[in-house]
């Protein structure tokens, strides 16, 4: 649909990847809902995909704990149409970061969970600072 199409070349695409824990289908709904609350999001054109994660040699192969678990289980990518990048980076990365700092505080023993965030199909890092650390910037 060329509506589609033009809404992705028009906004920014923000892809994330949530692993380390048992249920990661169940975290990316939650963390959805998380962020569909935001004002931020709130305010601007939005719409959200999903997107298979790529087949082997993935930056997730070194992770320790359930990772393997979440083998076939979509990204959750997020477009926002008419977005300045700086402006959603910052708010997207505190909203992250506090979705993760309370989903550690809930973990099963043995998960580890871990959010990745990157542009589009390029590569994913990790969001760090979820226990008051620093966070990479974009």
């Amino acid at each position: 649909m060329p509506n589609s199409a033009d809404r992705h070349e028009s906004g920014q695409e923000i892809r994330i990847r949530i692993a380390g824990t048992n249920n990661p289908a169940q975290d990316a709904a939650d963390l959805r809902a998380w962020l569909e609350r935001e004002p931020w999001l709130a305010q601007r054109r939005h719409e959200w995909t999903q997107r298979a994660r790529p087949a082997g040699g993935s930056e997730d192969a070194d992770e320790s704990g359930p990772a393997d678990m979440a083998i076939g289980v979509d990204d959750l990518v997020l477009v926002v149409v008419g977005a300045v990048a700086a402006e959603i980076t910052k708010s997207l990365t505190i909203a992250l970061q506090e979705w993760l700092r309370r989903r550690k505080e809930e973990r099963a023993t043995g998960e580890r969970p871990s959010v990745r965030v990157g542009e589009g199909d390029g590569g994913l890092r990790e969001l760090g600072g979820a226990e008051g650390g620093s966070t990479a910037e974009d």
